[in-house]
């Protein structure tokens, strides 16, 4: 009779069931593991519980790996085979798997399904194993004893509650990853539609090519520089680099005019960012974005378009475009006029901040500027 000094459960063919300390700890284990989120931390809760509600020397979580047993956390006197990777054919573990049962060995030196070269490095006398899903394995949890010894039921029972809630644990892990993937997909979709969408301005306006692009990388890093969320950046980032969409319903010659619009000219361009609104307004996960480039052209004294709103009445994506929007045509040639520079478009921006542009912005781009050496990409 092999009895652990960390518990009161003992190993043995006469040996009782487990103290009821044992079992208010096996419902706290679950309950830690229906609400773990991580693979690793239901390894770490697994390979702990199991010596310490088992009176185990040893316990291993097994993971299958093709037809591998991949050997991926441990919880031992000694070391056992982390890391490590066996054939399922010669492994034990694998023979649980293949088999969809448990199984229990008194004598490893007496079972033929035991690769004894591998085991005689090792402490381990006897072995308890059962398999995480019955169905369709995934993989095994295992415990271990330095002694020849005959598990009891109750403690193979405790091995089976552990697998069975890992194996909850571990399915919505992958439910969480799958619905990570599907956002993914989905954010990537709607980043190649709003992509394809400023190219089609573009075609009409060659001389602004890049122009939204770059826009929302600038907005991104600014609203990263004011220590916005990342969930927020994007959004702000999407929304700038379609911020001129409407401009496709503005006839290519405008838009493309080498000399000076007339003030009819001018009034027609600006319908650009109503146009753009209504463009995007009637799709539902995109209407915040409609509403920020409704904005980009207010101004904080009321003087931009088209609403003439004033202050704190301008969203603050709108407030970092409209920044961005100036930096980037600065910075930038027209057909109507060569770039007038970095600084001269930091000038602008500094001479009308707190009238026009909003101050913590500005004060954000001439940070990324002048202290971080920041270029936007060609």
């Amino acid at each position: 009779m092999l009895q652990n000094n960390n518990t009161s459960v003992l190993v043995g063919t006469d040996a009782c069931a487990p103290a009821l300390h044992v079992m208010e700890e096996l419902l706290k284990v679950v309950q830690q593991l229906s609400a773990t989120h991580d693979l690793q931390a239901v390894m770490d809760i697994v390979r702990h519980s199991v010596r310490e509600l088992t009176g185990s020397d040893g316990a291993t979580f097994v993971l299958r790996d093709g037809e591998f047993c991949y050997y991926a956390e441990e919880d031992a006197i000694t070391p056992l085979w982390k890391g490590l990777r066996f054939p399922m054919e010669i492994c034990i573990s694998g023979w649980v798997m293949r088999n969809r049962q448990p199984t229990i060995i008194e004598d490893i030196y007496h079972d033929d399904r035991i690769p004894i070269d591998v085991y005689r490095k090792t402490f381990v006398r006897s072995l308890a194993m059962v398999p995480i899903k019955t169905n369709d394995p995934i993989g095994a949890i295992g415990c271990y004893w330095s002694k020849v010894c005959q598990p009891t039921a109750e403690q193979v029972q405790v091995l089976h509650v552990l697998a069975d809630t890992a194996a909850i644990a571990m399915d919505n892990i992958g439910y969480q990853e799958s619905i990570a993937s599907q956002a993914r997909q989905l954010e990537e979709a709607i980043d190649g539609t709003l992509l394809t969408v400023a190219k089609m301005v573009e075609l009409k306006d060659p001389y602004t090519s890049g122009h939204q692009r770059r826009v929302g990388i600038l907005s991104y890093d600014m609203a990263c520089e004011l220590g916005w969320d990342k969930k927020r950046c994007e959004m702000l980032r999407r929304a700038a680099i379609v911020h001129d969409i409407g401009k496709i319903g503005i006839p290519g010659e405008l838009l493309t005019k080498p000399s000076k619009l007339t003030p009819q000219e001018f009034g027609l361009i600006q319908t650009h960012a109503a146009m753009s609104y209504d463009i995007l307004k009637d799709v539902n996960f995109l209407m915040p974005i409609a509403k920020i480039i409704l904005q980009h052209h207010e101004r904080l004294n009321g003087s931009g378009y088209p609403h003439g709103l004033t202050g704190e009445q301008i969203l603050p994506e709108a407030k970092i475009i409209a920044v961005a929007d100036v930096f980037e045509a600065m910075t930038s040639h027209r057909p109507y006029r060569p770039a007038p520079g970095m600084d001269a478009a930091l000038e602008e921006l500094l001479r009308n901040k707190g009238v026009l542009y909003d101050s913590v912005v500005v004060d954000a781009l001439v940070r990324l500027v002048k202290e971080k050496n920041y270029c936007l990409p060609e």
